[in-house]
């Protein structure tokens, strides 16, 4: 099915989507139990590894491969971009440079930029910055919730919220999209 799979037995997209929600129920789990500095690339590898390592022999462990999409990074500049990553989010923590949740979005568009593993970028970056977000006692990502019960065009505001973030470095979409209140 897909290169890297640990479960032979799996035939169907749904039987995989399956097995990563209970994989991810117990990543979330440990989440829960966690008193670590989520700022820091150790706890970024430690977190995909549990979300993903029943399912995924690549789970924790960062991309050597190109992918198709030119706007995430390459294999060699991965782990420099990890760092400037961890030192601009100190920096941006220290010097409160932006309002929480413009960190958190800034810290949401550079993870998925930098697209460090195999798969599973989205929803690690997600519950990353869920977590930072209650690490740092501020909003919770509401992700779109306007539009839950349209999903192709709340995942069409997401990826434009991104890319505008990304290409223009204008995160006022993106932090819309991730903290405007819900109902």
């Amino acid at each position: 099915m897909k290169k890297g799979l640990k479960l032979r037995h799996i035939q169907t997209m749904g039987e995989l989507d399956e097995y990563e929600e209970q994989n991810i129920a117990e990543g979330l789990a440990w989440l829960g139990r966690q008193k670590q500095d989520c700022t820091k690339y150790g706890f970024w590898l430690k977190l995909h590894r549990r979300l993903f390592k029943n399912v995924w022999s690549w789970a924790g462990k960062i991309r050597k491969h190109e992918l198709d999409n030119p706007d995430f990074c390459l294999p060699y500049q991965i782990w420099p971009e990890i760092k400037k990553l961890e030192d601009d989010l100190s920096f941006w923590l220290l010097k409160l440079t932006f309002p929480k949740t413009g960190i958190a979005a800034r810290f949401h568009e550079r993870i998925e930029t930098i697209h460090p593993f195999t798969n599973g970028n989205g929803r690690f970056g997600r519950i990353l910055v869920e977590y930072f977000c209650a690490q740092q006692m501020t909003a919770n990502p509401s992700w779109g919730l306007d539009s839950v019960h349209f999903p192709k065009e709340r995942r069409q505001k997401y990826i434009a919220a991104l890319y505008n973030a990304r290409n223009n470095k204008d995160y006022t979409l993106l932090e819309r999209f991730m903290f405007q209140p819900s109902g």
